[in-house]
């Protein structure tokens, strides 16, 4: 039996023994997805991103349908977008910097206004609008570094292999005839084969190999997401004696998030053993369809009230995951060490060494389908207006994260752990919002805030209290004629965040990267009329 191994894996990682971590994985990714900060045309960002009780503008037909029913002309508009966001991570004794760009396309709208009906009816006119928008942003990049003194990953993965049988480990294992590259069917077997973990016995436990017992772990990572939460939406809408104002629409979504996590240890006085490192690549995708209705009601030539309801995405995912582990040995050739950690020596009373069958191991993709729900939202808001002179708006969205699910067909413990997991780790949150216009002739400018509280109901990753609520400050100005408009609105977006690249049962072991998050957000739109 061999007795000098390794096994290892990332806290979001999906192996066999990490049934909690996955359901993590598909309930954060269900969060990330709907989790939309600001979005709509340059106006609407500017006045902070309120679409309750507004109409007139393109965000409608995806905001408060209702609102498209205040057209009284045809409109076609495009809102070009530049988004960056920079993190700032803390971890053990080191700080880095990260940014990453991504321009994009945030809306695209065409509405199309009804003739005005005889003012003998009270059905005054309807409208249709139709628009492609960017509802989530997922783009982001962070790097973390430090010297950890108190623990490795291998400590993590040899917490979860307890009680794996040795002989599974092996089993699990194929080398590849004439390669370095060998193939495994778990995290485990992968490190496991490639000697980087102890077994006391063939059943485990298992523990650091002994050089390592004592050593310091520079460790490094970087985190890569790509993505976004988009969607084409049909909206249909009516006008009642310029007083009230209803409105339906739906359609169809389209997730994307690919996710990459690269980690490296260097091994500081590991002797033989110098370093690890790992590659972790998440590929999900999806489509999903929706439904809302709104209403907006015109009390007066001064307040406008509105709501709206927005039903969860419904939505099919496919995700591949893909794993690599590679280890740096000194001419890849390891020492052997019994159980109560004294070196195996040959005949000649030397130092035992075994030759590594090899130094990467790629991990068998895995591939899954599965149904997934975001949250229900439901906004209530007010306008106030100073004659022709501008409005201030204000708006509450309540956001049902605790309704989220994620489920398959034949598994229905799949679906029981993950709705567990989803009520122990969210909050249902109320977001506020408000903001305003002032008109200056054909000009406009335009100021709003948001408040975004945390949506964890739980500390995760870090020790203490660490408030992950959102704020963010907008503004924007606007030119606007009988022929054409033209907006540009900047917001910024600040938060906090945290990473874990591996957890221990005993939390004061571990380290996590605090994130200091800053985003901004800049769009332009421009509009005609016809």
């Amino acid at each position: 039996m061999r007795t000098h191994k390794i096994v290892w894996g990332m806290v979001l990682g999906l192996t066999v023994t990490q049934v909690y971590s996955q359901s993590r994985l598909y309930s954060n990714t269900a969060l990330q997805l709907s989790g939309i900060t600001q979005n709509g045309t340059a106006r609407f960002q500017g006045v902070g991103g309120n679409h309750a009780a507004l109409g007139g503008d393109a965000s409608n037909i995806f905001g408060n349908p209702a609102g498209i029913a205040f057209f009284n002309r045809s409109e076609i508009s495009l809102s070009p977008t530049y988004y960056s966001i920079s993190n700032e991570s803390s971890y053990i004794n080191g700080t880095q910097k990260d940014q990453k760009a991504n321009p994009n396309l945030s809306q695209f709208s065409l509405i199309l206004a009804g003739n005005p009906q005889s003012y003998n009816r009270k059905w005054r006119r309807t409208s249709f609008g139709v628009s492609y928008s960017r509802q989530a942003n997922l783009n982001n990049s962070f790097t973390y570094g430090g010297l950890n003194n108190r623990s490795s990953m291998i400590d993590n993965i040899a917490e979860i292999s307890n009680g794996l049988p040795v002989q599974t480990l092996e089993d699990e294992f194929e080398i590849r005839s004439g390669s370095q590259n060998s193939i495994a069917y778990s995290i485990e077997s992968a490190f496991y084969n490639l000697y980087q973990m102890d077994a006391l016995s063939a059943n485990g436990p298992y523990r650091r190999p002994v050089p390592l017992s004592k050593a310091s772990f520079e460790q490094s990572g970087k985190v890569e997401v790509t993505g976004a939460s988009s969607q084409w939406t049909f909206a249909y809408a009516g006008n009642y004696d310029d007083k009230l104002y209803v409105g339906v629409s739906g359609g169809f979504a389209r997730h994307s998030y690919i996710r990459r996590n690269n980690y490296e240890e260097r091994f500081v006085n590991g002797g033989a053993f110098r370093g690890l490192d790992y590659r972790e690549d998440i590929n999900i995708n999806g489509t999903g369809i929706f439904l809302s209705a709104g209403v907006i009601y015109k009390a007066n030539d001064f307040l406008q009230l509105g709501a709206s309801i927005h039903s969860p995405t419904w939505s099919n995912m496919q995700m591949t995951y893909e794993e690599e582990v590679g280890v740096d040995v000194l001419n890849n050739r390891v020492p052997i060490y019994d159980s109560n950690g004294k070196p195996v020596t040959n005949a000649q009373g030397q130092q035992a060494f075994d030759q590594l069958p090899a130094t990467r191991v790629n991990l068998e993709p895995y591939d899954f389908e599965y149904s997934m729900r975001t949250p229900m939202r439901a906004t209530g808001g007010a306008t106030f207006f100073f004659g022709k002179k501008g409005f201030i708006t204000a708006s509450a969205e309540y956001v049902g994260y605790k309704g989220m699910s994620v489920s398959t067909q034949d598994d229905n413990q799949f679906k029981t752990n993950n709705r567990r997991l989803i009520q122990s780790s969210f909050n249902n949150a109320v977001n506020l919002r408000v903001g305003g216009e002032a008109r200056l002739d054909k000009f406009r400018v335009r100021a709003g805030v948001g408040y975004l509280p945390n949506q964890y109901s739980q500390n995760y990753n870090v020790e203490g209290k660490l408030d992950r609520s959102k704020i963010q400050f907008s503004g924007g100005l606007g030119y606007r004629n009988e022929r054409f408009y033209v907006d540009l609105a900047g917001t910024y977006l600040q938060t906090k965040d945290a990473f874990a690249p591996y957890q221990l049962n005993d939390s004061s072991l571990y380290q996590s990267a605090v994130l200091n998050v800053k985003v901004i957000n800049v769009t332009g739109s421009v509009g005609l009329f016809f």
